[in-house]
């Protein structure tokens, strides 16, 4: 009977491998084990929460985690060819959809987190060429920081953003590449509590908006003078240009804004005509091997890598902070008939340094940073009420710089093998004293966060 077993589970292996014999199949990923302590307890895992204010004594007693939520896998398929090209697939998965509650409901004995998918995407590569489908990084995605959290730097440095698209990439006189796709839209829409104003939940997914995702890039890279590692890859100097467009549609309805003055808090009522809105961003990233090699060994070597961006409706394109997409309303209130409303124009980058003791002791530090601009304070009213402001915002918590910095030890006794020690700190300024005009005990504009944190990597 057990001979009969053991056949029958051969058979049903062999069975699919027979039928796709052409394709192989190789798996990747690693196991992440996450460390942290956080004087402010709301910001997140990834860091891409605001902290509160600082005297808001709830949000200041500080947090401190433990999880392996940041682990993935993924399989990469290697397919027949065909017109020509090699074709490939790759497939990826985590489970950082949600942080586990912090009430002792919100845990189970293990600890459970729901799978997600990240990547799914097939290609077809020709020698100079490459064609690609399916859900991806988006190309404002290709450069970040050497960070001990995942998802670095999300508010004020790399956006994270992953999209159905269809991507057409060509290289030519070997150092210049130029690539273009058009992707699922991620939809700008006002955050008001009602059915009037905005979208519902059920249309915010982008499917209301106008036109797809534009994206367009050209990237230089030439060795002058040797290389440096970049997420421990020796590559060359280079300069990349990124620019992403979308146009969405807001329909007519009210929403709640809060107008913009010293004591802020102030919410009223704004009536909005139907709209479009056009969010976008550009971004230039360069790579520079300062202390260069030109051989695989590290030691020694030294790199700064910036990156540097501009756009309005900035989180169309996967950067975070406070939820939705931003919007700013000039005129007076409230209910003002066929009132306008514009997109928040931001600006932000980073820059870290990069050096290897030796091959693999290494250490980084960066600074990054993120602001709104454009924004008119011409009219101050220090008055409780909301008529007579110039400008008011969709959110209440809205920042006007948000600064992030930190300092990483690296240990890679082995490939597989990676260790991480890092100081991290984040702060916020804000442009409103308070949320509410009734908080009159946590009257400030400033909240930041202090971070040490712990990872280890085992790479598969």
């Amino acid at each position: 009977m057990k001979k009969f077993i053991i056949f029958g589970v051969v058979l049903a292996l062999l069975v699919p491998t027979m039928a796709m014999a052409a394709t192989e199949f190789s798996l990747g990923g690693f196991i992440k084990m996450d460390m942290m302590w956080d004087s402010d307890n709301g910001v997140g895992k990834n860091m891409n929460v605001l902290p509160s204010r600082n005297n808001d004594t709830n949000a200041k007693h500080g947090r401190l985690k433990f999880t392996a939520q940041g682990s993935r896998f993924n399989f990469t398929i290697k397919g027949p060819d065909l017109w020509g090209a090699k074709t490939s697939g790759f497939i990826e998965m985590d489970f950082d959809a949600a942080e586990v509650g912090t009430a002792s409901a919100g845990f189970s004995a293990s600890q459970s987190y729901t799978p997600r998918l990240r990547h799914a995407m097939f290609r077809f590569n020709w020698p100079t060429s490459e064609l690609l489908f399916g859900q991806y990084f988006s190309m404002f995605c290709e450069w970040y920081a050497e960070s001990a959290e995942d998802g670095p730097l999300q508010m004020t440095g790399t956006p994270t953003a992953r999209m159905a698209q269809v991507r057409f990439t060509q290289t030519f006189l070997s150092d210049w590449t130029v690539a273009g796709l058009i992707g699922n839209p991620n939809q700008s829409y006002l955050n008001s509590g009602t059915t009037a104003g905005g979208y519902n939940s059920a249309v915010n997914n982008g499917q209301s908006a106008e036109t797809p995702q534009i994206q367009g890039k050209i990237k230089y890279a030439h060795d002058f003078w040797g290389k440096a590692a970049y997420y421990g890859k020796p590559i060359p100097f280079t300069v990349q240009l990124v620019g992403g467009w979308q146009r969405s549609v807001m329909r007519s309805g009210s929403v709640t804004g809060t107008g913009f003055g010293e004591q802020a808090g102030v919410t009223g009522t704004i009536t909005n005509k139907n709209q479009y809105v056009n969010p976008w961003l550009a971004m230039g990233s360069v790579f520079i091997p300062v202390i260069p090699t030109s051989s695989a060994n590290l030691a020694g070597t030294a790199s700064i890598l910036t990156q540097w961006w501009v756009g309005q409706g900035v989180e169309a394109f996967g950067f975070s902070g406070t939820s939705g997409s931003k919007y700013r309303f000039d005129g007076f209130f409230p209910n003002t008939l066929l009132y306008d409303a514009e997109l928040l124009n931001n600006f932000g980058g980073f820059v870290e340094g990069q050096y290897y003791f030796n091959n693999q002791w290494f250490v980084n530090a960066l600074y990054a940073l993120r602001k709104a601009f454009n924004v008119s304070r011409a009219t101050w009213l220090n008055t409780q009420t909301i008529a007579g402001r110039e400008m008011a915002f969709n959110n209440a918590n809205e920042p006007q710089t948000i600064q992030q910095m930190s300092a990483t030890l690296w240990y890679r006794p082995i490939q597989a093998i990676k260790f991480g020690l890092q100081y991290s700190y984040l702060a916020a300024s804000y442009f409103q004293m308070n949320t509410t005009p009734t908080n009159s005990a946590n009257t400030s504009r400033f909240g930041d966060n202090h971070r040490v944190e712990f990872v280890g990597f085992f790479y598969f």
